[in-house]
């Protein structure tokens, strides 16, 4: 393959294989490909739309270029792409650490916020839990605590590459397909919120070949990258090369009511400390509610036996026991 070639051959129109993909993007995260020709890659790619085999490829080579751990402990992440303009609490990051408190090993692959006051980044530092460690210290703290967050800029250095074209360009490219399924420990269970459900299919075809045991992608029918409190929200589920569909209802778990109330659009801090508040109440309350909904997902991911009512019930007494907020003191100890 020639690099001059696929890049000609995709600013004409035409779609690249898996391969070629994968071939062109080790050329970009090598630093071999000049901003202007990037520029027009990404660019040309997004009028035409990206297709499920450039993804996959994309990917590919992200993961090849991904600092990775000594750490063969399988692990769980929530990662999803963000970019929905909800401005919502950070769901899936505390998602995360009400796993962890439940018993199972988490890497959080994440970043700073784009498109709301507070990312995943924000809220673990608001929270006091460590968000750039890495080499020896980061193995220390998963193997005592069984959580990690992977900071996105720290374990995909060669991303330096695109990040000036990505923002002069300022608009979403194939590389916002890219961060959720790059995460460096490469899990083999996951749950990716989606920014739009019209994306979901392009995005579950190209984790088709990825190598996931079982992963769940989502995407609520008003565009909000985690399970609404409001609307209806669409899941696909990936097994063995295959993918069905289900479709979750909020309000078989929290009333109209209940989900006008939950606080939205907060600093890092102030959801920091709606969060501590709730794992330190004994009573269920909206914001709860819909944490435990969204966990309830995620436990089905790791338990195909189990169900959306079981888990969220589960999860729900989880918040509310006193072990979510013992989990996040012992995050807090680097």
């Amino acid at each position: 393959m020639n690099t001059n070639e696929l890049i000609t051959q995709t600013i004409e129109g035409s779609t690249l294989s898996m391969d070629q993909s994968e071939y062109l993007f080790d050329a970009i995260f090598n630093g071999q490909i000049s901003e202007i020709s990037l520029a027009a890659v990404v660019a040309a790619m997004k009028v035409r739309k990206e297709q499920p085999e450039e993804i996959a490829g994309a990917i590919k080579s992200m993961r090849k270029y991904a600092v990775s751990l000594p750490i063969t402990e399988h692990v769980f992440d929530t990662c999803g792409t963000g970019g929905d303009h909800s401005r919502s609490f950070n769901i899936s990051s505390a998602v995360a650490i009400i796993l962890n408190a439940m018993g199972y090993a988490i890497a959080k692959h994440g970043n700073r916020s784009v498109t709301s006051k507070s990312g995943s980044a924000d809220f673990y530092e608001a929270l006091n839990i460590p968000v750039h460690l890495s080499g020896e210290e980061a193995t220390h703290y998963f193997n005592k605590t069984k959580f990690i967050f992977l900071f996105a800029p720290d374990y995909h250095p060669a991303m330096k590459h695109a990040a000036p074209v990505r923002k002069q360009l300022g608009v979403r490219t194939i590389f916002n397909y890219l961060g959720p399924l790059t995460n460096p420990l490469q899990p083999k269970k996951q749950m990716i919120g989606v920014f739009h459900p019209s994306f979901l299919e392009v995005y579950s075809k190209a984790a088709i070949p990825l190598g996931y045991e079982r992963l769940v992608l989502y995407s609520s029918t008003n565009g909000m990258d985690e399970i609404s409190p409001v609307h209806p929200t669409t899941v696909v589920e990936i097994q063995d090369n295959n993918s069905t569909t289900m479709v979750i209802n909020p309000e078989d778990f929290i009333t109209p009511q209940e989900a006008s109330s939950i606080p939205y659009d907060k600093t890092p801090q102030e959801n920091a400390t709606l969060f501590i508040d709730i794992i330190q109440s004994k009573k269920p309350q909206a914001l709860s509610k819909l944490l435990a909904l969204n966990t309830s997902l995620a436990l089905y991911v790791l338990d195909h036996s189990s169900s959306i009512e079981k888990n969220y019930k589960d999860a729900l007494e989880a918040i509310h026991s006193g072990c979510v907020a013992s989990a996040v003191s012992k995050l807090q100890e680097v």
